[in-house]
């Protein structure tokens, strides 16, 4: 009787923590109740605090089980250097793919909590010394956010596969790097210099929008209540809905003005530049410092992936395309060397990516240290792990 009972126990446990996996998949944490999951469990409400205090407390326990699962799956295994990096980086995708719904927790959770993304950096980064591969920042951004960003457009985004073809032009770039010769960096790519954005009109939208754009920067979108946007701009809250159906239109029009302002300042900055290899580079430079100018902005975009994905993959796709045909004629140039654009520019955003998430969002750095970073950064990106 013991038995059996030890064994029930055990399988409400589960199905809470397997409910509450798929649901915090499949929706954002903050819209996920502990009610929804026991419902989807099949068990009482009562049951669930035998096992967890909180939500938060059965998040944690989903993320150390991934942390457990990744940590057992990144084999090190392989003669050389090079085929030890390799089977790291199939493992991780092989990872992933396998466990989509898993990642999708963690890949929120990471941001939600500061220590979960310094716990799975700690990991990774583990796993490049077993190898025997000394990495800084500068080197975990460039290997392991082209390929993070990489599985998160592939898997999570676009859900198809990593085929041998893309997985090859992953190798190559990161093996290699972008600079088909001996590109000396240009230091004029750090006398850019960046606007901060202005409102287009001093209306009652524009006004609302701004209030909206800083509350959801300091206490997060799903905190801050209609009441607080109008209260804080000096209106009504009736007012509110002269422009806006609901919160979440507020959140998609600040996500595309976000874009709008941004593509429109790295497309001032980057065409000063006649290499594309010194363009990308400056291009990061201006990018950390127009959200360094706009930190509510750039935080904004993150959490629109896990309230508004369709909105925050718009945002991407834009981004994307943008860079689609300045690396094909820089390749046909003989500037960069020949891999899919369309791969490359993936791997280029996702450098971008976890650069910010350390620089903007979970620490403050000035612009000399960006300076500094990127500077470090430019060899790796030229040549690669193996030339950097």
């Amino acid at each position: 009787m013991r038995i059996q009972s030890e064994n029930l126990k055990k399988n409400v446990k589960e199905r809470m923590l397997e409910a509450a996996e798929q649901l915090f998949a499949e929706r954002c944490f903050s819209d996920v109740s502990i009610l929804s999951i026991t419902r989807k469990a099949n068990v009482s409400n009562g049951s669930f605090y035998r096992y967890f205090s909180s939500k938060e407390d059965i998040l944690k326990e989903i993320v150390e089980e991934a942390f457990n699962r990744l940590d057992v799956s990144l084999k090190v295994r392989g003669k050389c250097l090079e085929s030890k990096l390799m089977r790291l980086i199939e493992d991780y995708l092989y990872f992933v793919e396998d466990n989509t719904l898993l990642c999708k927790v963690l890949h929120e959770a990471e941001y939600i909590e500061t220590s979960i993304f310094k716990n799975l950096k700690r990991i990774l980064m583990g796993k490049l010394s077993e190898i025997g591969f000394k990495a800084d920042e500068t080197v975990f951004w460039f290997f392991w956010g082209s390929i993070r960003f990489f599985a998160v457009w592939s898997y999570f985004w676009k859900k198809k596969t990593i085929d041998e073809d893309n997985f090859r032009d992953l190798m190559d770039f990161l093996f290699h790097g972008v600079d088909p010769d001996q590109h000396q960096l240009d230091l004029g790519v750090f006398n850019v210099t960046i606007e901060p954005v202005e409102l287009e009109q001093d209306t009652t939208k524009m006004k609302i929008l701004q209030s909206a754009e800083k509350l959801f920067g300091a206490f997060g979108y799903k905190k801050t209540q209609i009441s607080d946007i109008t209260k804080n701009a000096g209106f009504a809250q009736g007012t509110f809905y002269l422009y806006f159906k609901t919160k979440q239109d507020v959140l998609k029009e600040l996500v595309i003005r976000t874009n709008k302002a941004f593509r429109k300042t790295l497309k001032n900055v980057i065409s000063n530049f006649k290499d594309r290899r010194d363009a990308e580079i400056a291009g990061y430079y201006a990018f950390l410092k127009f959200f360094r100018m706009h930190p509510d902005m750039y935080k904004i975009v993150r959490e629109a992936e896990f309230v508004i994905p369709e909105t925050s993959l718009w945002y991407y796709e834009k981004i994307h395309q943008s860079y689609l045909k300045p690396l094909k004629e820089s390749m046909d140039k003989g500037q960069l060397r020949l891999i899919k654009p369309e791969n490359l520019a993936v791997f280029l955003m996702g450098i971008g990516h976890f650069m910010g998430m350390e620089l903007i969002v979970f620490e403050k750095h000035s612009e000399e240290d960006f300076k500094k970073f990127l500077m470090e950064l430019s060899p790796t990106l030229y040549k690669g792990i193996k030339g950097g």
